[in-house]
Parts: C-alpha cells; sequence; structure tokens
C-alpha cells in the first residue's frame, strides 16, 4: 500500500537539492570574491563558517518549532530566508554585508530543511526508514553534483553578481514550491509495526527521551562529540577542494568538478547504505563510513594529480552519502520519535559547530602556511576519532525501561530451594 510519506520524502529530496547545493555553491564564490575585494581567505571562509553555524543553532529552534506546529510552516520560512539571503548577496559592497547576508540569512534557510524534513520523515516510515531517509537525502548528493558545477559556468557566463540572483530564484522558487508538498505524520505513528531491524536497540519501539533527558546520557555527548568531529573534517575538505585543486595546477572548472564528485559519488553512498542500514543497523553503517572517508581525506592529501584527486573526492563522497542518513535514525533508535525534531537539532549544532571549525581553521593555516596539508591531516585525525566515538557507543537506557525491569522482577515467580 503507498504511504503518503512517500510524497514527503520527494518534496524533502527537492528542498535538500537546492538548500544544500547553494549552500555547497559557496566554494565557487570564493575565488572570484577574493580577487575582486582582496579578501584574504580565511577571512572570506569565515562567512561559510557562520553560516553553517547559524545553521546549527537555527536548528534546535527548527526542530522544537516542528515537533509543536509542524514542518510545513517551518521549512517555508526557511525558503524566504534562503532566497532573500542569495538575491542580496548579489548586491553586497563589502565583507561585513556578506557575513550578514549569507552568514546569518542562508544559514537559518538551510537550518529550516533537514532538522523538520528528518524528523518528519522518521515519524512516517518504520520498516523502510533507512531507504527513505537515503533516498531523501540523494537530493543533498546531487545538490552538490550539480549547483556548484551550475554557479562555477554561470559565473564564467555572466560574473558572480548576476550568478547570485539566478541562484535564488531557482533555490527559493523551489524551496518554497516543494512545502506545499510536506505533510506532518499522523498521530498513531507508535502504533506502528516495530522496528525489527538488525543491529537495533529492541523489538519494541523504543521510549521516548524529551530533549532534557537525552542531554543527561553519556550516548548523546557520544553522538553531539563525533557529529563535531565529522564535520569538521568533512567541511574542512568539501570546501577548499576547489583551491587546493587550483594550487595543485587545475583550472577551476575541473577544481570545481572535484566538488561534484563528491556530490556524485554520495548519491551512490546513500542509497547503497541506506539499502544496508535497514539491513545491519545504522549504527555499524556509520561507523563503516567514517572510517572510509578518513581514509581518502589521507588519500586526497597525497594527490599530486587529477586523476588521484578525483577518485578520492568520489570515493570521499560515497562515505559521506552513507553517513549523514544513519546519524537522524540513530538517533532516532536511541532517544525516541516524540522530541526527534528538538534532540536532533541539538545534534545538528554540533555538526554546524565543527563545520563552522574547519574551513576557517582549513583557510588560516593555509594563509600562514601556503600550504593545505596540515589542514588535510586534521581532518583526517577528526573523522578518525568519530569512527572510535561511534564504534564504541552503546544505547542509554530510559528510566521506564528500568521500571518495567523491576515490575517484571516482582511478577516473575520464586521459589525457595
Amino acid at each position: 500500500m503507498f504511504s503518503p510519506g512517500w510524497v514527503v520524502v520527494v518534496a524533502g529530496f527537492l528542498i535538500l537539492l537546492v538548500s544544500w547545493g547553494s549552500q555547497f555553491a559557496f566554494s565557487v564564490f570564493v575565488v572570484p570574491l577574493t580577487v575582486e575585494f582582496g579578501w584574504d581567505r580565511a577571512s572570506t571562509s569565515g562567512i561559510f563558517s557562520l553560516s553553517i553555524l547559524i545553521f546549527g543553532v537555527g536548528s534546535i529552534l527548527a526542530g522544537k518549532l516542528t515537533d509543536r506546529w509542524g514542518p510545513r510552516w517551518v521549512v517555508g520560512l526557511g525558503g524566504v530566508f534562503l532566497a532573500g539571503g542569495l538575491l542580496l548577496c548579489a548586491r553586497i559592497q563589502s565583507l561585513w554585508q556578506f557575513y550578514l547576508c549569507y552568514g546569518i540569512l542562508m544559514g537559518l534557510g538551510v537550518s529550516a530543511g533537514w532538522g523538520p524534513l528528518v524528523a518528519t520523515v522518521s515519524r512516517w516510515f518504520s520498516s523502510q526508514r533507512g531507504l527513505a531517509m537515503g533516498i531523501m537525502s540523494i537530493g543533498i548528493s546531487v545538490g552538490i553534483m550539480v549547483i556548484p558545477f551550475l554557479s562555477s559556468q554561470l559565473i564564467l557566463a555572466f560574473g558572480w553578481r548576476t550568478s547570485f540572483s539566478l541562484l535564488s530564484l531557482i533555490a527559493g522558487g523551489i524551496m518554497l514550491g516543494a512545502t506545499f508538498l510536506i505533510k506532518a505524520a499522523p498521530a498513531p505513528c507508535k502504533g506502528r509495526p516495530a522496528d525489527k531491524t538488525p543491529g537495533g536497540p529492541m523489538s519494541v519501539h523504543p521510549p521516548d527521551w524529551s530533549l532534557t533527558e537525552a542531554l543527561a546520557t553519556r550516548a548523546f555527548w557520544i553522538i553531539f562529540w563525533g557529529y563535531l568531529l565529522w564535520c569538521t573534517g568533512f567541511y574542512m575538505v568539501s570546501i577548499h577542494l576547489p583551491a587546493y585543486g587550483t594550487d595543485l595546477g587545475l583550472s577551476p572548472s575541473a577544481a570545481a568538478l572535484a566538488v561534484s564528485l563528491i556530490g556524485g559519488g554520495s548519491l551512490f553512498g546513500k542509497i547503497l547504505m541506506g539499502w544496508l542500514s535497514d539491513r545491519i543497523g545504522p549504527q555499524r553503517v556509520l561507523a563503516i563510513n567514517l572510517l572510509l572517508q578518513a581514509i581518502c581525506i589521507g588519500g586526497i592529501m597525497l594527490s599530486r594529480s587529477v586523476v588521484p584527486l578525483y577518485c578520492f573526492a568520489a570515493l570521499f563522497g560515497f562515505g559521506y552519502g552513507g553517513t549523514g542518513p544513519q546519524l537522524p535514525l540513530v538517533t532516532a533508535r536511541f532517544f525516541g520519535l516524540a522530541s526527534m525534531g528538538a534532540i536532533f537539532g541539538a545534534l545538528i549544532l554540533s555538526g554546524q559547530i565543527g563545520g563552522a571549525i574547519g574551513p576557517f581553521l582549513a583557510g588560516k593555516i593555509f594563509d600562514l602556511q601556503r600550504s593545505y596539508f596540515l589542514s588535510l591531516l586534521i581532518g583526517a585525525l577528526a573523522v578518525l576519532t568519530a569512527f572510535i566515538l561511534v564504534f564504541l557507543l552503546k544505547r542509554p537506557i530510559h528510566a521506564s525501561e528500568i521500571s518495567m525491569d523491576r515490575i517484571s522482577n516482582l511478577d516473575t515467580p520464586r521459589y525457595r530451594s
């Protein structure tokens, strides 16, 4: 029987395509902006860092509003912020204006997409949750693959100002239009069949944790720090990869293609790992893909020509594609669905803190050393540490489960020897 949740998946696909694609298109605007205004790469990268930090802070509010009012209005408001931020970027004359228009407005726009959508899709699905999340998040992959490359061609043809305006019309129109397809999951979601995926924590639905309860667990903070470290390494590589490619002697278009390959690789990672997640569990899939990304960053660090750079970029993207959708799935398995928006919104903040640190740190190191070698080494170690944390992660026990165990023990007949 067809579930209306699949319509939400399609809407989420489109929204993530344009919002994340526009966010990652920043990487191809770095060089023309630094050339025109004379900004150093650390200052320019700091704009993206602010954007994803605002993304993280806004995700907490967006998650809470989604839990209370539903996703449609939250995502629609995000579309207004995203379109307005891109349009205003076409008019900037100074660095602080770029920080305001892209750093703050774009960050708020993207924050209203990912968290509310994963919370909504998680509530629509049970046995096929991994597959649904993987298909929806393919929009991120397609966006990263298409929009940065499209933006680079627009910049060559029309200049960066017109390119921002065109991107505003495309992204804003699609994001706002897709919100009409979003529908909140029905309340009886808890009554659906239990999730019996191998690697799942239990054969019945996990208890629902509040955000306050989740914050008191060790598991939440392990996920928090793992997410932060992963995003530190991931954004460090993905944002500076075009500049790294041009430093190796590639043309701007060829260097932008490396970022598109991350998106292309992640497309396959989301499909295959979403399927695998429903069979062996999201935590195991998450650990596998973090390890793969750490290895690939090392490969990019050692690349000196276009072929190995492209190969490791594509494999890095495959690992990225297999990582992103698993984080909300692990969150849902550990903490339930009632406060999923707020809990995952808080975890998104951790990722965006890491994402803010990574690009700025890499730009600062480059300005000091004129090389990305140390930055890539730090990124690889950060992702490797995230793998270790996820590998050691254990599901927390809710107070209600302890109470039920005590009741079960009292009901068990006891016999004297």
